[in-house]
């Protein structure tokens, strides 16, 4: 006899239990590849300081979040309003403030970053929100030719194949 037939609530009450355990460490995991990857970006020294800073109190209060295990979301309607909103300073910033293509897509990225982290609702904003932290890496890559680089790098890929584990625990 199984141990569903014996008892199949108490199953189920494990089985939730796990499911949460493998949420929690998913959003964790998940939270520690955006951090890898913005520190890897910010370590190059190719950001403003504005930029890190207001970036580095986002990633801070998102950790603060998970740590206390409260939940802030900006809802679905606003992250619209501001991402659209975003092609204006996005164009401003390209053609006034930071006067580059790449610095001004950098900004773009940390942006749309920042608003993700704040609005995961779906399985598509995780998987974005894992898009925008290679993008950050992949911004570092151009903007440096250090071997912390590398060994930011290194981590930042065993970050990301526990995060896509667990991704695939929690579809499953």
């Amino acid at each position: 006899m199984t141990e569903a037939s014996i008892n199949p609530g108490r199953v189920s009450v494990a089985a939730t239990g796990m499911a949460k355990a493998i949420e929690r460490y998913f959003n964790l995991s998940l939270y520690l590849l955006v951090l890898t990857g913005f520190a890897t970006l910010a370590s190059t020294g190719g950001l403003d300081w504005p930029a890190v800073i207001l970036v580095g109190l986002a990633l801070a209060f998102r950790g603060h979040q998970l740590l206390t295990k409260r939940e802030f979301v900006i809802p679905e309607r606003w992250t619209t309003f501001l991402t659209l909103f975003y092609i204006f300073i996005y164009l401003a910033d390209y053609f006034f403030l930071s006067r580059g293509f790449l610095a001004a897509t950098v900004h773009l990225v940390l942006f749309a970053m920042v608003v993700r982290l704040f609005s995961l609702q779906r399985t598509r904003d995780h998987y974005m929100l894992a898009v925008l932290a290679f993008l950050m890496v992949l911004a570092a890559a151009v903007l440096t030719v250090s071997s912390l680089f590398l060994l930011s790098f290194a981590f930042f890929l065993l970050v990301a194949v526990i995060t896509f584990v667990l991704m695939e625990m929690r579809h499953s």
